[in-house]
């Protein structure tokens, strides 16, 4: 079973544009497939380092996610 995808528009650079391309005509890949993978990588690092903060406070005795700033979700 294929991953959920959800949509995303974005505005970027030209620098980013220029290197997107670039990447695109080597790779022989689709810009989109590059940038959800640029992005998932990112994403997956800052949920490691999530994990990694919330079992250092807890070792600590601190509950970190209730302890937290509350943010708004948007709609």
């Amino acid at each position: 079973m294929a991953e959920e995808l959800r949509e995303l528009r974005a505005k970027i650079t030209v620098q980013t544009d220029a290197v997107l391309d670039a990447m695109s005509r080597v790779r022989g890949a689709d810009r989109t497939e590059i940038v959800r993978e640029v992005l998932h990588k990112w994403a997956l690092e800052h949920v490691a380092i999530s994990t990694l903060i919330d079992a250092r406070l807890r070792a600590e005795g601190i509950d970190a996610v209730d302890e937290g700033m509350r943010g708004r979700i948007r709609k």
